[in-house]
C-alpha cells in the first residue's frame, strides 16, 4: 500500500516542470525539500488538489487546511522520490544526503553564476579582449572554460587532510627585464625576521591554498580584498541541489575563517558583492569578525539605467556593496580619503584687503568683482550679457585662482559655539565686521555676522598628484566608472572585472607602502595588477582557467610598464617582479581527466586508472561500481555529465593537491627543484 502511494505521490509532483528532468528522468529531491519548506503554491496546489495526497499531508482546522510539512518531509526523507543517479551513487557507497553538520564546501563554479557540468556552447566562453602587436588594436576573442566544477562538499567529520599545507610547483619568476618568459626560481626573498618579501600568483583551489599560506603569512596580511561569486542563482545554469543558498554561505565561511588568521591584528577586509547575498553577507562577516568589528558598508553605483535591463519588472538595480570590517577595531583603522568636489557658489565673497588686520577687513561679493572687471556698471547689466553657465564658469575660475582670499560664513554649533557665544553674539550686532574670540587658540578663526569664515582654499587636497577642492570620502560611492574598461590591463572577463580606479582607493584606503595585500578570487588580476603599481607586496590566488586573461598574464603587461588603468596618474613606468606557481595536482589531475572524457566508453576506460593510480574515497565499493554497474548497463541510461558526477565523487576530496609533507613520495613524479622550492617557501630544511 505504502509503495502504491509513494509512486503516486512521485508520479503526481513531476507534473512541476522545476522537480523532474524528461530529458534525464531525474527528480530534484533537495529542491523539492526547499519548496515545501518555502510552502511554495505550486506544490501545496498539486497536493491539496489530489484526494490521497490531501487526506495524508494536511489537517483542517475549523474552515482552514494547513500543510502538514514535517510529516510530508518526513515521508520524502524515508521513501527516497530518488532518481536513478542518487540509487546508483548509494549503490557504490556514495551517501547522497544533506549534511546537517558543519561543511566544508570546495568549489564554487564563476564569478556571477551558477553552472553545470554540461553547459551550452554559448555559456562555455568568457569574453575577452586581446591586444593585436601588429595592427595595434584590441580584438574580442572568447576563451572556452576549461574547469568543470561538481559540488564538492566534505563534511567536518569526513575532514583528515584537506588542511595541510600543499607542495607547489611549476615555479617562475617574472622580472621587468623577462616579463615574457620569465626565469628558474633559484630563492624566495626574505627580511630580517624571515617573512617571506615576494609577490605570488598562486594556481589552485583557494581554500587549500589559503591554508597553505598559513604557515608563512599567519598574522602578517595588512589587506584582503575580495570579489567573490554574487551567487545570482540565474536559472539557466541548472544543477541537482543549484548550489543553493546555504552551500553558498558554507562556501564563503570556510574561507572567511582562514582568512581572518592571516590578518594582522590592524588588518582590514573589504568584501564585495551584489544584492542577491549582501544581507547574509553582512550577517556572516558579523558571525565571523564579530560585530564590534564592523567598520562600513559601501555602496557603489555600477551600471547606467539604460538598455534591455533598464526594462525589467523590477526597478533597475546599479548597486554593488563593499562590507569592511577590521579584526580588531581597536587596532584596525582606514586612512584618510578625499575625493574631487565642484565648486561651491556659497563660497561667493572675496576678501579685498587680507593683509591688513583682520578687523579692517573688507570685502565684496565675487560677482561684483567680475563686472567691474568686465567694464559693467553693475552686476545686472553683467549677467544680461553672458549665459548663466558662461557666468558660473567665470566666478569658478576667479575662486580657483584667489581660493587664499574666496570665502563664505557658516554657522556654529555644539562645543565651538558655546566656547565662542559672547563673541558670536556681539557679532550679530555688529554686522560686516570680522572679529576673533579673545584668546582665540585656533589658528585662522574669525566671526562675521555670528558666523565662521571659511575660506575656499581650506577645501584643497592633494589628489593623485594634483591639489584640488575635495571633499572627505563618504560610504556611497558614485564617481567610479564601470564602463569603458575593456583595455584596462589588456585584460577583459564578461561580468567580472573591477575597475583600476575601485582598487586604488580601497588600498589607499586600507593600507600603506610595503603592506602585504591578499586577493583569493583573483580573477583577472585587478588588485594585484593596482597594489604592485602601488608599491604593495602581494598574493593572488585563483583556480580558473581564463586562457590569456589569467593574472600572470596581466601582471607580465604591468611589470612590463602597462600604461593603462591608474598606471598615468601615478606615473607608472613598469618594474618589479612577482613569482608564479601551483598547488602540485593529484586527484585534482584526475577529476580534469573526468571533465575531459568525450564519452561513456571514455570514462568506463578511465576508472582502471582512477582505481590504481589515483585516491578513492573510502566509503567507495569498486567492486560494486565495476560489477553491478558497468556490467549491468545502469551507469550506461544516465547522462555523460550525471556519470562524470559519479566518477568525481568516487575521488577522495582530501587528496586533491600533494600534500606538503608526503612530496618526497615517488609516485608523485614531482622534481627536486619543485621539492626544494616548497621547502624554500615553507622554510623547512630536508
Amino acid at each position: 500500500m505504502e509503495i502504491n502511494f509513494k509512486s503516486k505521490l512521485f508520479e503526481l509532483l513531476k507534473r512541476d516542470h522545476r522537480l523532474w528532468n524528461e530529458e534525464t528522468k531525474e527528480f530534484n529531491e533537495t529542491l523539492l525539500k526547499d519548496l515545501v519548506d518555502k510552502l511554495d503554491e505550486n506544490i501545496l496546489e498539486l497536493l491539496f488538489n489530489n484526494a490521497e495526497t490531501k487526506e495524508r499531508f494536511f489537517i483542517k482546522i475549523k474552515d482552514v487546511y494547513v500543510l502538514k510539512q514535517n510529516e510530508l518531509k518526513f515521508f520524502i526523507d524515508e521513501n527516497k522520490l530518488d532518481n536513478s543517479f542518487t540509487q546508483l551513487a548509494n549503490k557504490i557507497g556514495l551517501t547522497i544526503d544533506d549534511k546537517k553538520d558543519e561543511r566544508v564546501v570546495l568549489n564554487w563554479p564563476f564569478k556571477d553564476c551558477v553552472l553545470e557540468g554540461g553547459m551550452t556552447k554559448e555559456d562555455a566562453v568568457d569574453v575577452y579582449y586581446k591586444f593585436d602587436k601588429k595592427t595595434g588594436e584590441w580584438k574580442e576573442e572568447a576563451a572556452k572554460r576549461k574547469e568543470i566544477f561538481f559540488n564538492e562538499v566534505l563534511a567536518r567529520d569526513e575532514i583528515d587532510r584537506l588542511e595541510d599545507p600543499k607542495t607547489l610547483y611549476k615555479w617562475r619568476r617574472f622580472t621587468a627585464e623577462n616579463s615574457e618568459n620569465g626565469e628558474e626560481l633559484k630563492e624566495i626573498k626574505r627580511d630580517e625576521k624571515g617573512i617571506i618579501k615576494e609577490n605570488f600568483v598562486i594556481k589552485g583551489n583557494n581554500l587549500l591554498s589559503l591554508h597553505s599560506l598559513k604557515s608563512q603569512f599567519e598574522g602578517k596580511i595588512k589587506l584582503i580584498y575580495i570579489d567573490p561569486p554574487f551567487n545570482t542563482g540565474k536559472d539557466e545554469f541548472k544543477y541537482n541541489d543549484n548550489f543553493n543558498h546555504s552551500a553558498w554561505l558554507t562556501f564563503m565561511k570556510n574561507r572567511l575563517a582562514v582568512a581572518k588568521e592571516l590578518l594582522r591584528d590592524d588588518g582590514v577586509i573589504f568584501v564585495h558583492i551584489g544584492n542577491e547575498e549582501a544581507a547574509y553577507m553582512q550577517v556572516l562577516l558579523d558571525e565571523i569578525f564579530n560585530r564590534e568589528n564592523y567598520l562600513n558598508h559601501i555602496t557603489m553605483s555600477t551600471n547606467a539605467a539604460s538598455g534591455f535591463k533598464a526594462t525589467s519588472a523590477k526597478i533597475f538595480s546599479t548597486a554593488n556593496h563593499i562590507f569592511v570590517y577590521a579584526k580588531k577595531a581597536d587596532k584596525g583603522y582606514l586612512n584618510k580619503l578625499y575625493t574631487r568636489k565642484e565648486y561651491d557658489d556659497s563660497y561667493g565673497y572675496y576678501l579685498l584687503n587680507p593683509s591688513e588686520p583682520y578687523s579692517r577687513w573688507k570685502y565684496k561679493k565675487i560677482i561684483e568683482i567680475l563686472a567691474e572687471e568686465n567694464g559693467f556698471k553693475d552686476v545686472k547689466s553683467f549677467q544680461k550679457s553672458f549665459a548663466k553657465e558662461i557666468i558660473l564658469e567665470k566666478i569658478k575660475k576667479f575662486a580657483h585662482l584667489n581660493k587664499e582670499r574666496v570665502f563664505r560664513t557658516a554657522a556654529l554649533g555644539g562645543g565651538a559655539l558655546t566656547k565662542r557665544k559672547v563673541t558670536v553674539e556681539k557679532s550679530k550686532k555688529e554686522k560686516g565686521v570680522v572679529l576673533q574670540h579673545p584668546n582665540e587658540d585656533v589658528k585662522g578663526f574669525y566671526i562675521l555676522n555670528g558666523e565662521q569664515i571659511v575660506f575656499w582654499s581650506n577645501t584643497y587636497k592633494e589628489i593623485d598628484g594634483d591639489i584640488v577642492p575635495a571633499t572627505s570620502l563618504t560610504d556611497v560611492w558614485t564617481d567610479i566608472g564601470f564602463t569603458g574598461i575593456a583595455n584596462e590591463g589588456g585584460i577583459t572577463l564578461k561580468n567580472g572585472k573591477k575597475p583600476e580606479p575601485l582598487l586604488k582607493r580601497i588600498i589607499e584606503l586600507g593600507s600603506s607602502e610595503n603592506d602585504i595585500v591578499l586577493d583569493f578570487f583573483a580573477g583577472s588580476g585587478t588588485t594585484c595588477a593596482v597594489a604592485h603599481k602601488m608599491g604593495r607586496q602581494w598574493i593572488a590566488i585563483e583556480q580558473l582557467d581564463y586562457s590569456d586573461n589569467n593574472p600572470e598574464e596581466r601582471m607580465k603587461g604591468v611589470i612590463a610598464g602597462d600604461p593603462t588603468g591608474i598606471s598615468k596618474t601615478i606615473n607608472w613606468k613598469g618594474g618589479g617582479d612577482f613569482i608564479y606557481t601551483q598547488l602540485a595536482k593529484w586527484n585534482e589531475e584526475a577529476k580534469e581527466k573526468i571533465s575531459e572524457a568525450k564519452s561513456y566508453d571514455e570514462l568506463v576506460k578511465l576508472f582502471s586508472l582512477l582505481y590504481e593510480k589515483y585516491f578513492l574515497n573510502y566509503n567507495v565499493r569498486a567492486k560494486d561500481f565495476k560489477e553491478s554497474i558497468i556490467e549491468n548497463n545502469e551507469f550506461k541510461k544516465l547522462s555523460l555529465e550525471r556519470q562524470k558526477e559519479i566518477f568525481g565523487k568516487m575521488l577522495d576530496l582530501n587528496q586533491m593537491y600533494i600534500n606538503f609533507s608526503e612530496r618526497n613520495d615517488k609516485k608523485y613524479e614531482l622534481t627536486s627543484r619543485d621539492i626544494e622550492l616548497s621547502e624554500k617557501f615553507y622554510n623547512v630544511k630536508n
